[in-house]
């Protein structure tokens, strides 16, 4: 019988994608890293265009804001759903693997039953005709 252990093991460099979590620790994702980092774009850009002086928006600068801050929550949404989505398709296809694996020892062990009562069952209709026939064979 021989097991496979599959290990998925990311390495991340604070240097590369910013100080640990004061909380937990751990240095973010890439995925977080850059959904960050096209936050940020997107909010400069965004800057840029309230700042223009050429172009008369009619935008309040309030309401600009809050659509700013409309679309970070639905970009962070939008990742965490992403996220949770690989993380399920990797739960699924553990559980999948094992499911297969338990199945083809059920049907191992189902198919050893059977060979063993179709054994028994012989065995059983052999002692029972010698019985009947006259010979002697379970000693009366």
């Amino acid at each position: 019988m021989t097991l496979q252990v599959e290990v998925e093991f990311e390495l991340r460099q604070s240097s590369e994608l910013g100080k640990p979590n004061k909380k937990t620790g751990h240095v973010q994702t890439y995925e977080r890293h850059d959904m960050v980092r096209h936050e940020k774009k997107l909010m400069e850009s965004l800057s840029r265009a309230t700042k223009d002086k050429n172009v008369e928006s009619g935008v309040k600068p309030e309401d600009l804001e809050k659509t700013k801050n409309a679309i970070a929550k639905m970009n962070r949404l939008l990742n965490e759903i992403r996220e949770k989505q690989v993380n399920e398709r990797h739960r699924l296809s553990i559980h999948k693997a094992v499911n297969e694996h338990s199945h083809s020892r059920m049907v191992v062990g189902s198919l050893l039953e059977t060979v063993f009562y179709i054994a028994v069952s012989g065995f059983q209709v052999y002692t029972i005709r010698k019985w009947f026939s006259g010979n002697s064979l379970l000693g009366y």
